[in-house]
């Protein structure tokens, strides 16, 4: 009776297994319902919700006693700590202030199921950039005004982190506004290869006086067995 028992559940739950898989995952892009396309956009190893830490305000002599962009160590997670950061610009265009638990989406841009199922639900807020890039955006940012130093500045402030390998830099950070919120692209060489084998990225920025920091898993950034960045 015992053997019965376990032939029986385990078919049954090989099938939940199964059945809870995303359709998107099989699929060719272009036979993605707009239904699908959405969950990839909502839900899928390219789209974080990044937990944003608000760092402290510095007087105006810390900011000059630091430097312009305190950051003369170097980029890296030591160095965009909340304890050492000064913000950027040292002045105060960039002052968004975030409660401890703040989020912002932060989708991987560059990858073609992102910009696939952008097209395919006629996403109107996809940014769009030249070049062949690893591009990160980072959505819905408060409290940035459009100056023209500021892409230089974010660029200067953020990395993408690999064990073992050498942080990697954008070469540009662009923006887009609507009304009061931002949206950030930064765009890294793509010179400098990103593989399987390096397993979890880490993406860090510095927004004037916040801080984003969120994981992705290239094991997991995956479509049909093809490694999707």
């Amino acid at each position: 009776m015992f053997r019965v028992t376990i032939s029986l559940i385990l078919p049954l739950s090989v099938h939940l297994l199964t059945a809870a898989d995303p359709s998107w995952k099989t699929k060719d892009v272009s036979q993605w319902s707009v239904d699908e396309a959405q969950q990839v956009l909502a839900n899928s190893p390219w789209v974080k919700k990044a937990v944003v830490k608000a760092l402290p305000q510095r007087s105006e002599a810390q900011l000059r006693d630091a430097g312009r962009m305190g950051m003369s160590k170097g980029a890296g997670l030591a160095a965009l700590d909340p304890s050492i950061l000064t913000g950027l610009g040292g002045g105060k265009r960039l002052v968004p202030k975030a409660p401890k638990r703040q989020m912002l989406p932060v989708r991987w841009e560059s990858a073609a199921p992102i910009r696939g199922a952008e097209v395919k639900t006629s996403d109107e807020r996809a940014p769009a950039w030249n070049g062949n890039y690893y591009a990160i955006a980072v959505y819905d940012v408060p409290g940035l005004e459009d100056q023209k130093s500021l892409p230089v500045e974010l660029r200067k402030s953020a990395f993408l982190r690999r064990k073992g390998r050498k942080d990697l830099k954008p070469v540009r950070a662009e923006l887009l506004f609507d009304g009061d919120l931002a949206t950030i692209v930064y765009l890294f060489p793509r010179s400098d290869e990103i593989t399987r084998e390096d397993k979890f990225i880490w993406f860090a920025a510095q927004i004037g006086q916040l801080f984003v920091e969120q994981s992705f898993d290239a094991r997991e950034m995956q479509h049909r067995g093809k490694l999707e960045l």
